[in-house]
């Protein structure tokens, strides 16, 4: 078994929420990124982007689901939320706070048979950009 452990920063845009439910497909690229496996050495890949699809199931929580394409795209992951991501205001204005965890569902390429989970803490601001700083743990057969 491998383990990876990641953390990156993210920023990307989410077009205005639309329909009955209130649905988004969020999409971003990773500034920075850093990788690396159990024993400290790096993991081969500094990069990463992702397509998610957002459901809200009321004013301040939603679903999501989408995939994470990682360096020149030799693995992708698959991710599901844990439960329901929150979105709330902040102090500052025209910026909403929000949290959400995923459970990686599938994997291909490098990422084939991958488990762990993914956390999120973002800023989103009116405008629909965001800021996004996320952690995770990847297990590999």
């Amino acid at each position: 078994m491998e383990r990876i452990a990641m953390s990156a920063r993210f920023e990307g845009e989410a077009p205005m929420p639309a329909g009955e439910p209130p649905q988004t497909s969020p999409r971003a690229a990773s500034l920075s990124m850093e990788a690396v496996t159990a024993d400290g050495s790096p993991a081969g890949f500094d990069r990463a982007t992702y397509v998610n699809h957002a459901t809200f199931t009321s004013e301040s929580t939603f679903q999501e689901s989408g995939t994470f394409t990682f360096g020149d795209g030799d693995g992708e992951l698959d991710i599901d939320t844990v439960g329901e991501g929150t979105l709330t205001p902040s102090p500052e204005p025209d910026v909403l706070h929000g949290a959400v965890i995923w459970r990686i569902t599938a994997g291909r390429g490098r990422f084939a048979g991958a488990t762990g989970m993914i956390t999120s803490n973002f800023l989103l601001r009116t405008s629909g950009e965001f800021d996004e700083r996320q952690v995770g743990i990847v297990f590999l057969p």
